[in-house]
């Protein structure tokens, strides 16, 4: 991994009884004014209340272990595969989310390379990564209050198999591209033959336009005209496709460079990646403003969040945009429905990813169990958002009436009102 925590943030982790009271991060008690700080500055998440390596976890993998820890769950393994259809079906993870990368910006970077992907397998709420050929499993479950967590599993058969916790993690999970909390990471490497990265990007959500995403990842799937980084690496393919940005564009499946028999299926789902791209940097920022509640700081993460909620500053997409597993169809399925069958996670795929833009994130854990001040405000800022007057978008939102209709305000208002638990009492559909 290139991203390395700051000494300074792994000291704070580590020791944070030895820092000086008269320090910016330090957390402010109960009785003392919020302490404003830069949302580039990193946050002590060892510091009570948060005390990241302490306590107790209500992430899905945590509850996992609690339940092979408790023998109220059973793994059972299988020769090929391991333990890895087993967790995926605990945890509710479809195999189609499986998503293909090769470059070597993860653990087992000698086992990792084009012919020997690593997978990632995801849902709303957990991360699975598996190698072939790998001792173990990686999870990283997103905890209401304590951010990332991060555990291990061995690939081999034992009589009770374990979850670990890992800290080990952190020294990329916990630096400027996480920012600076215990996060989640995408990025955006072209690599040479063996997977080493050689240029790229080490934040990617989906503010980032697609001729930046997806280098060192596959990618199966139909984009019309866009064209990304995916599926090229050597110095030869990349130089070919500065003149052809088409080359390795638009394919349904990646037999030609990796032994697929050794995977769940042999596809890496283009609307997968594409859902990937948004949640992990929302994730980032759910957790920073849960956090800076907690310990008295303030940034002005929660002012991103909402814009990023709203995907008001998406990279437009030209469509039609397809994948080639069922993903898509799994994922809609899974959405809350208001009386008129819509829902936040319906697709739109032509011109932006969503149809009605509010992330269903808001109906996650750490959404939902985050510092009740910290998501009371964020919500108040979306219904402003979503009842604001045309005059008001432009001047306080910088954003087009014209491209954020009414129509769509309304029918996301609408949505929340009928589908989003402990709704703040200000929230009103406009009739």
């Amino acid at each position: 991994m290139t991203n390395q925590v700051t000494i300074f943030g792994l000291w704070l982790l580590l020791f944070p009884s030895l820092v000086k009271a008269e320090d910016p991060l330090v957390a402010s008690k109960p009785t003392e004014p919020v302490k404003e700080i830069d949302f580039r500055d990193p946050i002590p998440f060892g510091l009570p209340p948060v005390e990241y390596g302490l306590g107790q976890h209500t992430d899905a993998a945590s509850q996992l272990e609690q339940a092979l820890s408790a023998r109220t769950l059973k793994l059972n393994y299988d020769s090929q595969w391991g333990y890895l259809r087993e967790v995926l079906k605990a945890l509710q993870i479809p195999e189609s989310s499986q998503l293909m990368v090769f470059s070597k910006t993860a653990l087992n970077p000698r086992l990792i390379k084009p012919e020997n992907p690593r997978v990632i397998y995801f849902n709303d709420d957990v991360y699975i990564g598996w190698v072939p050929g790998a001792e173990k499993m990686e999870f990283a479950a997103v905890d209401p209050l304590k951010g990332t967590i991060f555990y291990e599993l061995a690939v081999k058969a034992a009589n009770e198999p374990r979850l670990v916790r890992s800290e080990r993690c952190l020294a990329c999970h916990g630096g400027d591209s996480s920012l600076r909390i215990p996060g989640l990471l995408v990025r955006s490497f072209l690599t040479d033959q063996h997977g080493r990265p050689i240029s790229g990007y080490s934040q990617i959500s989906h503010d980032k336009p697609l001729e930046k995403r997806w280098g060192g990842w596959y990618v199966t799937g139909t984009h019309a005209d866009m064209t990304h980084l995916g599926n090229l690496f050597n110095r030869d393919a990349i130089e070919a496709a500065k003149t052809n940005p088409a080359l390795r564009a638009n394919l349904k499946q990646v037999d030609q460079f990796v032994d697929t028999a050794k995977y769940l299926h042999p596809h890496s789902d283009l609307v997968a990646h594409l859902i990937l791209d948004h949640q992990v940097h929302a994730h980032n920022l759910i957790t920073r403003a849960s956090m800076e509640q907690q310990l008295g700081l303030r940034s002005d993460v929660e002012q991103q969040l909402v814009r990023y909620l709203l995907f008001l500053d998406e990279a437009e997409l030209a469509g039609p945009l397809q994948g080639t597993t069922d993903y898509q169809t799994w994922f809609e399925q899974s959405g809350k429905r208001d009386a008129s069958g819509r829902s936040l996670k319906d697709f739109d795929l032509q011109t932006k990813l969503f149809r009605y833009r509010l992330s269903y994130l808001i109906y996650t854990d750490s959404f939902r169990n985050m510092p009740s001040a910290a998501r009371n405000r964020i919500l108040q800022n979306i219904h402003k958002f979503l009842t604001a007057s045309a005059a008001e978008l432009e001047q306080s939102w910088d954003v087009d009436p014209a491209a954020f209709p009414v129509q769509e305000r309304q029918a996301i208002l609408q949505i929340v009102a009928e589908t989003l638990d402990n709704l703040p009492e200000f929230w009103r559909v406009s009739q």
